[in-house]
This record gives structure tokens, sequence and C-alpha cells, in this order.
């Protein structure tokens, strides 16, 4: 219904709405051509000047959606892709004490371990180990990734797309390792959550 009512609105829509708008069809996973199917959202996104960074980021995680469910539709012309793709690359990811603290007991496991590795898609990922021959991409996720214990639409859309890249995923929820009261049960808590 929201698509039927943007789609011939689309002119009407300032940068903001328009990645807000894409953003959210991503996030919630839903396919709809009445809004994406032909080219007028592309033309207008194309036409459109005014996009800051964060407009640009989420424009780039629609594209990736785009990827993710393999929709023929058309796609960000060249240029426009490549702004999105820097824009959403700009963050630098700083360290929690709750990161540090993962990583430190991933560390005493004695597993090789990356920290902010950045994927080819742009995500940055807060750790990535080696572990049974695969590589395991540990993300840590404080209370901002949260509504109450719901994933937001954030945290949510990331989990899917670095799955749909094909990362195998290890989050670690804040109030699951708040929960560990020693050195010896946040390593086994890691070592269960590794083996699958």
């Amino acid at each position: 219904a929201v698509a039927e009512e943007v789609a011939p609105r689309l002119r009407e829509f300032k940068p903001q709405e328009l990645s807000n708008t894409a953003w959210a069809f991503a996030a919630a996973n839903h396919p709809t051509p009445a809004l994406f199917g032909g080219d007028a959202f592309v033309r207008r996104c194309t036409s459109e000047r005014g996009f800051v960074l964060e407009n640009l980021a989420q424009l780039h995680q629609w594209q990736l959606w785009h990827d993710e469910i393999g929709a023929d539709w058309p796609r960000l012309p060249p240029e426009l892709a490549q702004r999105c793709h820097d824009a959403f690359c700009r963050e630098e990811g700083a360290p929690s004490q709750l990161q540090r603290d993962v990583v430190a007991s991933l560390l005493a496991l004695r597993l090789e371990l990356r920290q902010e590795v950045r994927t080819p898609q742009g995500y940055s990922l807060d750790a990535v180990v080696s572990h049974g021959g695969r590589e395991v991409a540990v993300e840590v996720d404080g209370p901002w990734h949260f509504t109450g214990r719901t994933p937001t639409g954030a945290t949510v859309l990331k989990r899917r797309q670095l799955r749909a890249a094909g990362w195998a995923l290890l989050p670690v929820p804040y109030w699951e390792w708040d929960a560990l009261r020693s050195k010896a049960a946040k390593q086994k808590y890691l070592r269960r959550k590794l083996e699958p």
C-alpha cells in the first residue's frame, strides 16, 4: 500500500525521503515492483543532487538488498553507486569496552583474529576469527542495536546482508555477555557459539 501511494509521487520526495523509503523497504525485506520495478525511482535518485552522506549510505544498503534478493529492477548508475559505496564505507569503527572484552576472550582462546574488518560490500565487522576452516564474523551488539531485546531494523538488515554475502555470523548480544561473570564463562560461551 505504501509503495503504491509513493510511486506516483516520487517527484515530490526530498533526498532524505527517497533514501529513507528505499532503506525501509530493504530493512523490512519487502520487495515491491510497484515502486522499484520500473525506472522511475532510479531516475529520481539520479536527478537529485542533494543527497548527504547518510542518504547515500542508505541507498547503498538498498542496492545491496537489490543484489541480495536477485531483483531485476534498474540499478543505480555506476557513478552514483560508487558515491553510495564510498559514503557507506566512510564511517570508521570505534571499539567499545564491550567489544574489547569480547576480543580479549577470543584472543585467550588462541584464535586467529582480525579486528574492524571491512567487507567488499562495505560493512565493518567488529572481528573476524578463523575457526574450523572458515572465517566467522563476530558482531558485538550493544544496547543501541536493540529495542528491548528485539534487534533494530539496522541490525536485522546488516545481519541478513552479511549472511547473504556468505559470512558465518556470530552475534554477541550485550545482555548475554553481561551475564557471564568470569573469564572462563566467557571463553566457554564463545567456544559454544563458534561450534555450529
